[in-house]
Parts: structure tokens; C-alpha cells; sequence
């Protein structure tokens, strides 16, 4: 959950808006929250006398077009009255203005996904691993070969997901799943000389966790499907 999913809203259906539902705290612990509530007080007396129902965050997928602590990004995700489901989308112009959310029916699908390696950073571990030798040029071609089929074995729905990339909010890091693992290690031996062999298998065994450099990283597509 990202800092800006409040979990309850109230949608006004003739105006296609809704607002992040303030509690009323005991005391106000600073101004934000006073401001929190200004606008929701606002909000309500605009829509008095309009047809508005209470929604709810529903799943937690969302789509944003920008790193999610960008505060211009526009984020996108799924609410439900319980009946219906709907896709709000939340955006501001200019960092001083509140966000403004709108709403329609319609639902987010995980439209595809793609699983990769950091292919240049994996390149550059293993000249650490060597060093002062080197792997000859050949024998790196084929284990990334190795290294990509096995990759694109993998279905990203089985992967379990560690954490969200910082720099892409549409990419999420998991760690290689231990047949995959097993699968590289026996292609290796396929590859590599003994004295090399002892490196490379160090290499993948100190890499595979999902914060190392054999972590991949599964790229999501969300669609907006409105009804």
C-alpha cells in the first residue's frame, strides 16, 4: 500500500468525482490535518443534494504514470461500491493544488507481463568474480544465452513478488525460483571449465536472493477498462 491509497471514498455520480473520506481525529495533530478535513468538508457541502455513495479500495493493483513519491504522478486503481466496480484515477496539476480524484466503472487488467535480468549489471558481477582473470567472450555469450532461456521459462504469475522497484512503479523485483536456479547451475557445467566453474557457482549462489544481481524483475501492463 502506497502512502496516497486512503482506503474510503465519497463518489458523487453525478459529477464523476470522489474524495478520500477524513475521519474526524480527537485532536488535530497539525495543520495537514485540518487542511485534510477543510477539503473534505468542502467536498461534501459542494456535492449536498447530488446521488453519493461510499467506495472502497478494491484489490491492490494500481498503475502510475510516474515513480509513485512523484507527487504529479497519476495514479490509477480499483474501487467497489460493493456492486460495481470502478477505476479512479488521482492527479494534480501543480504540487500547491489538492489531488483530484474521478471515477468511472470499469476495471484494471494485468494486461501482460514480462520477466528480465539485469543483463549488464550479472556482466559486470562476473568480472568482479574473476578478476584479475577474465572469462573469455564466448563462454559469457553463451551463459547469458543460458541465462535468458531460462529466464523466459518462467511464468510471472507463479514468481513470488519480494518488492516494487523505487525507479519504476510497473516493476516488480522477485527472487529466481529454486528450479530455475537448478536449471542454471547444470547449464553452467555445460559451459565452463572446472577453475571456472568454482567462481561462477559462487557468483550465482551469493546473487540469487532478490536483492542480488540474479533478481528479475517482472514489468506488469495495466489497462483501464472502462464498461
Amino acid at each position: 500500500m502506497h502512502h496516497h491509497d486512503r482506503a474510503r471514498f465519497l463518489a458523487c455520480h453525478d459529477c464523476g468525482v470522489l474524495h478520500p473520506v477524513a475521519g474526524r481525529p480527537v485532536q488535530l495533530a497539525d495543520d495537514l490535518d485540518a487542511e485534510t478535513m477543510d477539503e473534505y468538508d468542502t467536498f461534501v457541502t459542494a456535492h449536498a443534494g447530488h446521488h453519493t455513495t461510499r467506495l472502497r479500495r478494491h484489490g491492490f493493483e494500481s498503475r502510475s504514470d510516474r515513480p509513485f513519491w512523484d507527487p504529479l504522478a497519476t495514479v490509477m486503481f480499483e474501487a467497489t461500491d460493493g456492486q460495481r466496480t470502478y477505476v479512479v484515477s488521482a492527479s494534480r496539476l501543480s504540487i500547491d493544488e489538492p489531488r483530484l480524484y474521478r471515477f468511472m466503472p470499469g476495471t484494471l487488467q494485468v494486461t501482460a507481463s514480462e520477466v528480465d535480468v539485469e543483463t549488464a549489471d550479472i556482466c559486470r558481477g562476473l568480472d568482479m568474480e574473476f578478476h584479475p582473470y577474465a572469462l573469455r567472450p564466448t563462454k559469457l555469450d553463451r551463459f547469458l544465452a543460458v541465462l535468458h532461456e531460462v529466464v523466459s521459462h518462467i511464468d510471472p504469475d507463479e514468481l513470488e513478488v519480494a518488492f516494487d522497484a523505487a525507479d519504476d512503479p510497473a516493476v516488480s523485483i522477485a527472487p529466481m525460483p529454486e528450479p530455475m536456479y537448478r536449471e542454471l547451475l547444470a547449464r553452467c557445467a555445460e559451459i565452463f571449465d572446472p577453475w571456472e566453474l568454482t567462481r561462477v557457482n559462487h557468483f550465482l549462489d551469493e546473487n540469487r536472493a532478490e536483492d542480488g544481481l540474479l533478481a528479475l524483475r517482472v514489468r506488469r501492463h495495466l489497462t483501464a477498462l472502462t464498461a
